[in-house]
């Protein structure tokens, strides 16, 4: 069922978008998506005619697989990075008939032809209105409209791809982005197992209304509401939130848009799904449950403790430096220890905190596995890469009296992205301080 719905909002958003045409730039995003109580991160690069998205996991669940849309090549590439396996789902242009109730036209002389035994299976009709509230405010310096959208779907007593009817209600914040834009329609699965489909020869055929002038764009901040069945007893709901947390621009290196090397092809898109790992969803309940215990920097520090305050790390902006913070400020923690991110020395002072901890990024050097020779990437998303050389410096300073308490320093080569490589150089000075605080 999660398949046939994520299979009808991305036929819905590319029949909504075929016609955004927009300048490709080069676009990095960071944005989080909440269901039930739970969050995953995504991070999006956008590169000429290319789209690269890195699904996050949620709480255990297996992640999805890392998409590349080519639109020279008229393809999607699906990845998975541990089993080192790739997927190509062609473009292809689906017939569909779509009513603008906003356009008039001519009435029609002939009724339209019922469906036949050659076109199998039943109609899907889909009635998609837009309304923009016009409101409109500033984010990421970008003017952001705000506007409403509303997907019925019903099908024919006769249609094979699904029963019950579904209503998707958005809400949102969208920008004019320059950004990838592929004025085409994705291939629709003829596997019905892939589809929902109930019959393995049985095609729908879909028909949508729309009304309504507004214009959506590149969503920033999104409610989707998603409603199942007809009302009954058997209804069901559920709602998802997207937030844009970081939106930057980048160069991209171009090896984020092509396969892999050494990675081989799959011609069944399941081999790419992950199991379910029900450690790792106890693993991440447990994380979830003791940054929920860490001190909050406004509360007393508890007696016999000694509280550090975080700042957030400088000299590299290649770094995600508040994420890591609070990186930091979460693994700090030692039997008379515990620490808090701050802003300032003086938020530091103001939340109880003893000592104050600068940290600042000396050297970054990425590399990146080309041809099979380790070449560094220049002008380059360091996200290209797979290791990096990392060099930082920590200050501990007293806030009673300024003195110094601790200086480790940092200086060694680390797996891993950029960001997951800096949490690892994070992991080897945070030993280091506990070390020489004891």
């Amino acid at each position: 069922m999660k398949r046939l719905i994520l299979f009808f909002v991305v036929l819905i958003f590319v029949v909504v978008n075929s016609n955004n045409n927009a300048n490709a730039q080069q676009y990095k995003l960071r944005q989080s998506t909440s269901l039930m109580g739970m969050k995953t991160e995504s991070t999006i690069y956008v590169k000429a005619m290319r789209k690269r998205t890195e699904p996050g996991s949620m709480m255990g669940m297996p992640a999805q697989p890392i998409t590349i849309e080519q639109c020279d090549l008229q393809r999607t590439i699906k990845i998975n990075e541990k089993k080192k396996l790739y997927y190509i789902e062609p473009f292809a242009k689906d017939d569909e008939e779509i009513i603008d109730e906003d356009v008039k036209t001519a009435p029609k002389t002939k009724t339209q032809p019922k469906v036949t035994t050659i076109q199998k299976g039943g109609i899907i009709y889909i009635s998609y209105s837009i309304t923009d509230t016009g409101e409109r405010k500033k984010m990421y310096g970008f003017n952001a409209r705000h506007v409403w959208t509303s997907n019925k779907m019903v099908p024919s007593s006769n249609a094979c791809t699904m029963k019950d009817s579904i209503l998707i209600k958005t809400d949102g914040w969208y920008i004019d982005l320059p950004q990838f834009n592929c004025p085409v329609n994705y291939k629709r699965h003829s596997n019905p197992q892939e589809t929902g489909s109930l019959k393995p020869d049985c095609k729908d055929k879909f028909v949508t209304r729309r009304r309504g002038k507004g214009k959506l764009g590149f969503p920033l901040i999104e409610t989707t509401t998603i409603i199942m069945g007809d009302g009954k007893a058997s209804t069901s709901k559920f709602e998802t939130d997207l937030e844009t947390l970081e939106l930057t621009t980048a160069k991209l290196d171009s090896m984020l848009f092509e396969i892999p090397i050494g990675y081989t092809e799959t011609k069944n898109e399941q081999d790419l799904q992950d199991k379910f790992d029900v450690n790792d969803m106890i693993n991440q309940y447990k994380n979830k449950s003791d940054d929920e215990d860490k001190p909050a920097a406004n509360e007393p520090k508890a007696e016999g403790k000694i509280r550090i305050g975080v700042l957030v790390p400088t000299g590299d902006e290649q770094v995600s430096t508040a994420e890591l913070q609070q990186y930091l400020a979460g693994i700090l923690i030692g039997e008379k220890v515990e620490a808090v991110a701050v802003s300032s020395e003086e938020e530091a002072r103001n939340s109880y905190c003893d000592y104050s901890l600068a940290t600042t990024f000396i050297r970054i050097k990425s590399g990146s596995k080309v041809g099979g020779l380790l070449k560094v990437v220049k002008n380059a998303d360091p996200n290209a890469a797979t290791s990096f050389t990392i060099e930082a410096n920590m200050l501990l300073k007293s806030l009673v009296d300024g003195s110094v308490k601790a200086q480790p320093k940092i200086d060694g080569k680390y797996d891993g992205k950029i960001d997951a490589a800096a949490k690892k150089a994070m992991d080897n000075g945070s030993k280091l301080l506990l070390k020489a605080m004891k």
